[in-house]
């Protein structure tokens, strides 16, 4: 059903109109998201397309991708939170002393931190018993803000990361041990990709822990060309379960809260691992693995978790528990549909000005259009928060 975008505001504003009867305070939150080669920085941006209101106000998550350059120019002060997920970059960014002090002097003066992966191994007192070359790199870069060492071998966790070949959401289950991002649940499964377990802490706090070893999970092998043909000959082993998958630490007038599994990635549950010759997402050819068959969850599964602790990191009331996430398809034939999850209703915008509403599934608009154009979908949830996605269409 299509309704006329006037009524929809209208009821929109008596929903949520203040109780001072002034109207919405509206609160942008900017994240600084650290720029990484690794795909699932694309998940991160979508996850923080998102807004909810509480008590009167609405937060809305503004993401900005960034890099080296805008940390040492000091750029992060323009920030209210900072974002570092599966990416190496910063531990060789993290060799220069000027980097690492402006990572911390923005914390300290009260901005939020969130990793996952290798932004835990930054914030991390780096490796007990270094062995390898990256493990001497990372311990010199990391900032020791969480003050828990990292278990997170090159031979073992890290071929999860070496070896992806573009499907790695390999389900681990974990223990929550406590945090109001996790909304009281006892236990969650959350993809695992190669990153760290995490122990020896005395000033940071434990969130939660690997139930599960990845190994047994989805095992994984050494290959070695032989007579011809490529065959296992080693099994990779992993030994992070009961280590702690999740933390956090206070930090002057900041907060910290680093995770060293994947909730940005949507687990699929059910699968197997496949291994073969390819690619790995790196672009280097060698055996790499994919997490084939089975069923995945929504993509927006675990990402109320990664906007609750945004949330938390900034003192912001908690977006609600939800999946909720839009992605506007490609155009057929005229017209051009909105994927959605858990959304009610989706409202269709070109070139910025409101085009039409639509409140039934599939969430669709139909245009006649020459030239291009910048198409946006904002789509609503029960719970009256939103998410939105564009794309730019030619005809």
């Amino acid at each position: 059903m299509m309704r006329a975008w006037p009524v929809m505001l209208a009821i929109l504003l008596l929903m949520n109109f203040n109780s001072g009867g002034g109207g919405i305070n509206k609160y942008e939150i900017n994240i600084a998201l650290y720029d990484s080669i690794s795909p699932s920085v694309n998940l991160l941006e979508r996850c923080f397309h998102y807004a909810w209101y509480s008590n009167g106000s609405l937060y809305e998550l503004n993401v900005t991708r960034i890099d080296f350059g805008d940390v040492m120019k000091g750029n992060l002060s323009n920030y209210d939170a900072l974002f570092i997920g599966a990416s190496g970059r910063q531990y060789f960014h993290g060799l220069l002393p000027g980097w690492k002090e402006r990572i911390k002097e923005f914390i300290r003066n009260g901005g939020g931190y969130v990793g996952t992966c290798g932004g835990a191994n930054i914030m991390a007192m780096g490796y007990e018993h270094p062995r390898h070359l990256l493990d001497f790199i990372i311990n010199i870069a990391s900032l020791g803000i969480i003050d828990a060492y990292v278990n997170d071998d090159q031979d073992e966790e890290w071929q999860y990361l070496w070896k992806e070949g573009g499907r790695s959401n390999i389900p681990v289950k974990t223990t929550i041990l406590s945090g109001p991002m996790f909304a009281g649940m006892k236990e969650r499964y959350i993809t695992y990709g190669g990153g760290p377990g995490m122990y020896g802490m005395k000033e940071a706090t434990p969130l939660a822990i690997y139930a599960e070893e990845p190994s047994d999970v989805a095992p994984l092998h050494y290959w070695i060309y032989k007579h011809g043909l490529w065959v296992p000959y080693r099994n990779i082993t992993t030994d992070i379960k009961g280590y702690f998958s999740a933390a956090e630490r206070n930090y002057g007038k900041g907060k910290v809260v680093v995770f060293g599994n994947h909730p940005e990635i949507p687990p699929r549950f059910n699968a197997s691992i496949e291994e073969f010759f390819g690619i790995s997402i790196y672009g280097i050819p060698r055996y790499v693995y994919a997490w084939v068959g089975g069923a995945q969850k929504n993509w927006s599964y675990n990402w109320w978790i990664l906007r609750r602790s945004i949330a938390y990191v900034c003192a912001l009331p908690l977006p609600p528990v939800e999946e909720m996430y839009v992605y506007l398809q490609p155009p057929q034939n005229n017209t051009i549909e909105a994927y959605t999850e858990n959304a009610v209703r989706v409202d269709f915008y070109i070139d910025g000005e409101f085009f039409v509403s639509d409140d039934e599934k599939p969430f669709r608009m139909n245009y006649n259009m020459t030239g291009e154009h910048v198409v946006k979908v904002i789509a609503y949830s029960p719970n009256n928060s939103y998410t939105w996605d564009e794309r730019i269409i030619s005809s």
